[in-house]
């Protein structure tokens, strides 16, 4: 199919007969002619040009905070709640219009990890304001009617007594997190993104963000970081971790959640998904690669979302399913693995598994590890510890590691990273930060008696 460019007269290729692959090329720097309307472009890597820009840069310091949390993820808002709790002025700044991370973001409607899924699974092991938060949710109408994991025993999440997995209708989640931020006297900076760690030496002392007011400084006495990847820690120079290279487990996948709607009443279950009435939360398209890499999101986000509408368009043709329709897909696709930043104690696979325990211990995981030697491995027991030693990151001071860049092996990243224990290690972060803003002390100096105890005042849970 070719059309005349009415500029020059010259034949110029459609979109549709460029076809997908090549706008994957083309998205991604190659030269597609017609796919974004222009009739050359440079190639990456092209030698034409200086190879850097340098700039000289004066930020403006706009606030100054005792704690910075950053990133507005499960486990950053719990933090944030925790620190403010604990008795420190607070700010929690997030790059999106609206909080909850992965689970809203990315449509990961299921908190998974309040207790172990399988027997033995008497002790709640994330309580504390994980639970207040869930009891927000609930007090709301936006917990989900069904879902798709296995039960062994009966837990009723209206009356505080938590299950596994809680499924949530994301609109909720965001409004549930502003209520408890707003209740708790949370400051709040939206459409933010952390740029860069302000730096003195080897201490951080704020963040850079950039945003629509351009970029500019935020100072703080501790910062915590819920970025999920590890920014504010890999930009100040901490060491970090990358995928398992041992073969025990692989870089875990990115996936592509949807929302379908308008699911017949005469269609019983959960639907493979997380089912609120007639609208249903699905896994969807995969992608493969590092998630650190823009050209490889970018990808992964187009070949994603091209499948995702071709596989709707077949389940609609089924008998009986016309009614079925996209009612949403994610901001973004859902990231899982990336940095694992390096810490006082890094938690092994055989920590885990033996259930290991700590002095020093402030939150448990007890989600199972999804991908270990190619299966999802259930504990054996009611959970393993975190010890704080896992959220203080080496040669970094003002710093505080939360969610899923903690200090740990793959096989227990692969449990704790799920969004119930990040809050848990949140509740723990936040506090420590507020402690050691409060004591003039470094994170690593914090009095950890003094924080389980505390810990243990806003009724989390450590398995004393």
């Amino acid at each position: 199919m070719m059309r005349r460019d009415k500029r020059d007269g010259q034949p110029q290729k459609t979109l549709a007969a460029v076809g997908r692959r090549g706008f994957v090329r083309a998205a991604l720097g190659g030269t597609v002619a017609g796919v974004c309307g222009a009739a050359q472009a440079v190639m990456p890597g092209s030698q034409a040009g200086p190879r850097a820009y340098r700039e000289t840069l004066s930020t403006p310091v706009v606030e100054r905070h005792r704690v910075v949390v950053a990133g507005g993820g499960p486990s950053g808002v719990i933090a944030a709640v925790a620190a403010v709790r604990s008795g420190a002025d607070t700010l929690l700044i997030e790059r999106y219009a609206f909080l909850g991370g992965n689970g809203v973001a990315g449509l990961m409607t299921c908190y998974n990890g309040f207790r172990n899924q399988r027997a033995p699974e008497a002790l709640q092991t994330v309580k504390g304001i994980p639970a207040e938060y869930i009891a927000e949710l609930v007090r709301l109408g936006g917990v989900a009617d069904i879902d798709n994991y296995e039960r062994q025993f009966h837990h009723d999440v209206a009356k505080g007594d938590i299950p596994y997995t809680v499924g949530f209708d994301p609109e909720a989640a965001k409004v549930a997190q502003l209520n408890i931020l707003k209740r708790e006297g949370v400051k709040l900076r939206l459409h933010s993104w952390v740029a860069a760690p302000m730096l003195d030496g080897n201490r951080v002392t704020g963040v850079i963000v950039e945003s629509k007011s351009g970029r500019q400084a935020i100072a703080a006495d501790i910062v915590v970081d819920c970025t999920g990847d590890g920014d504010v820690a890999a930009g100040a120079g901490a060491p970090f971790m990358g995928p398992d290279e041992s073969g025990k487990t692989d870089r875990m996948q990115m996936t592509l959640m949807y929302r379908l709607g308008g699911l017949p009443s005469s269609v019983q279950g959960p639907f493979e998904g997380i089912r609120i009435k007639d609208r249903v939360t699905r896994w969807g398209p995969t992608a493969n690669g590092n998630a650190l890499d823009v050209n490889v999101l970018t990808k992964a986000e187009i070949d994603t979302r091209l499948k995702l509408w071709d596989l709707v368009q077949e389940m609609r043709k089924q008998p009986g399913m016309e009614s079925l329709y996209l009612l949403q897909s994610p901001t973004g696709i859902g990231v899982r693995e990336t940095r694992r930043i390096l810490g006082e104690y890094v938690v092994t696979t055989e920590d885990a598994i033996k259930g290991r325990r700590f002095p020093d211990a402030i939150a448990i995981s007890s989600n199972p590890m999804p991908g270990y030697h190619g299966k999802r491995y259930f504990f054996a027991h009611e959970g393993f510890d975190i010890p704080y030693r896992a959220l203080v990151p080496k040669k970094i001071d003002g710093l505080v590691l939360s969610g899923r860049c903690i200090s740990c092996e793959q096989g227990p990243f692969q449990s704790a990273r799920s969004m119930v224990p990040a809050m848990a290690i949140g509740h723990a972060s936040g506090c420590a930060a507020a402690l050691a803003a409060k004591d003039g002390v470094q994170p690593r100096q914090v009095n950890v008696k003094a924080l389980r105890a505390l810990l243990v005042r806003q009724k989390a849970e450590i398995r004393l």
